[in-house]
């Protein structure tokens, strides 16, 4: 499979996976215009809205918990289309939920499916493409589900406005179940065919990809070993040390966008904007969710995972901080725009590239899966933290909050300097 090309085959299963870690992506993002919307209209307050937040991230984190250990142990394919099933089923309760308890229950179902499926994706895509494309293929991919915050915002802007916020649900629900019909078509991964012995699948696995790909073993044989010093880098790390760096950075990431974005338009709507022009504004700086994927993109072959990591968790602080001390509109959406970039840009690197590559085959999904679990926990936790810090600093506090999450990053991926930039997944582990 390193060997390959990328051709007809990876472009297919990119489709596959792509459709469906986007609409979770969007659904996650929903959550963000819904909440400003039942405040709005009375269906909920803003502590009422914590527990909202909470819940779903709650059936994440059990979600991520259990996707891990049903992929390594029955196979990708069983693991990714379960949750997409969940998800579909649980979106169109909440569309109909006749209370807000009814409403925080089915969120905390389709949290299920949403933990799950962000675990699996990159990981998945990982397995298939070789080492030299990886990078750039996780970075679309990156781009893709970072376009859901911009899908979502666009969306709710138009429907939450016009036609109120059940639809929102329908709408994800929908494609949920157009993406799950179309991924039956897609092949287990042969990586996880060969560690659980089932050579014969592999091979026609591998052969399907191979027959459309000029070049071979026979023609791209691996480069033969040197002897060389090994560096701090590649040096064999046990396994608690890749836990503790996948999760510090997946809990770093995570309250950026949960401890931040996902605020935005409630932010907005206590400080006395209605919920439209909220999400309009939201909307504008929801642009630098796909432009941060592009910046990774740009990079991702140019620059180490860890260089990356530490460069833009710097930059966040300093755009963090002149956020929280703009005053004008104009001047909060422009700089809105580039702190969402810059947070995003990370989100890439650090979901859809490093973190999947730290682990191995055998353990790939459940290392990952623990990494997504301990920062949806935190996820729980930080709806609370961050109402009660905008109640009692304004938006200085959860932007220090976030500010120090980005320190944490940085030093944690200083002491386990971990790099996996064109590595094979098997040099690696």
């Amino acid at each position: 499979m390193d060997a390959l090309t990328t051709n007809r085959e990876h472009k297919k299963l990119f489709a596959y996976i792509g459709a469906g870690a986007m609409i979770d992506a969007y659904d996650v993002y929903v959550a963000a215009g819904v909440s400003a919307a039942l405040v709005s209209t009375g269906f909920a307050g803003v502590h009422e809205i914590a527990i909202f937040m909470s819940m779903t991230f709650f059936g994440m984190l059990l979600g991520a918990a259990t996707a891990g250990f049903i992929g390594d142990r029955f196979g990708r394919r069983m693991s990714y289309q379960l949750n997409l099933l969940i998800f579909a089923i649980a979106g169109f309760a909440a569309a109909f939920a006749p209370t807000f308890e009814f409403l925080v229950g089915t969120r905390f179902i389709m949290g299920i499916g949403l933990g799950a499926e962000l675990v699996l994706a990159a990981a998945i895509l990982g397995e298939f493409v070789p080492p030299r494309s990886r990078g750039r293929w996780t970075a679309f991919l990156g781009i893709l589900v970072n376009s859901g915050l911009l899908f979502a915002s666009a969306i709710g802007a138009v429907v939450i406005s016009n036609f109120g916020w059940r639809w929102m649900f329908i709408i994800g629900a929908v494609l949920a179940v157009i993406v799950w019909i179309a991924r039956k078509r897609c092949p287990e991964s042969p990586r996880w065919l060969v560690v659980k012995g089932r050579l014969k699948e592999a091979e026609v696995v591998v052969e399907q990809f191979e027959k459309l790909s000029p070049t071979t073993l026979k023609n791209n044989p691996p480069a033969p070993p040197t002897e060389q010093t090994q560096s701090k880098v590649t040096a064999r790390r046990p396994f608690w040390q890749l836990a503790i760096l996948g999760t510090v950075v997946a809990v770093g990431v995570n309250m950026f966008v949960y401890g931040f974005i996902s605020w935005m338009p409630t932010f907005f709507v206590e400080q006395g904007i209605d919920v439209s022009h909220s999400l309009g504004y939201t909307t504008a700086m929801a642009l630098g969710a796909p432009g941060g994927g592009l910046v990774c993109l740009l990079l991702i072959n140019r620059m180490n995972r860890r260089t990356a990591i530490i460069v833009f968790s710097i930059i966040v602080i300093p755009l963090g901080l002149a956020y929280a001390a703009a005053q004008s509109i104009v001047l909060i959406v422009i700089i809105g725009l580039l702190l969402v970039t810059a947070i995003y840009t990370l989100v890439t690197f650090v979901l859809y590239s490093y973190m999947p590559e730290l682990y191995p085959t055998r353990y790939r999904l459940r290392g990952t899966g623990i990494s997504y679990t301990f920062a949806r926990g935190a996820s729980i936790i930080v709806p609370f933290v961050m109402s009660g810090l905008f109640v009692s600093f304004g938006l200085f506090g959860p932007i220090s909050f976030v500010c120090s999450m980005a320190v944490c990053m940085i030093v944690v991926v200083l002491i386990i300097p971990v790099e996996t930039r064109g590595r094979s997944l098997e040099d690696i582990a």
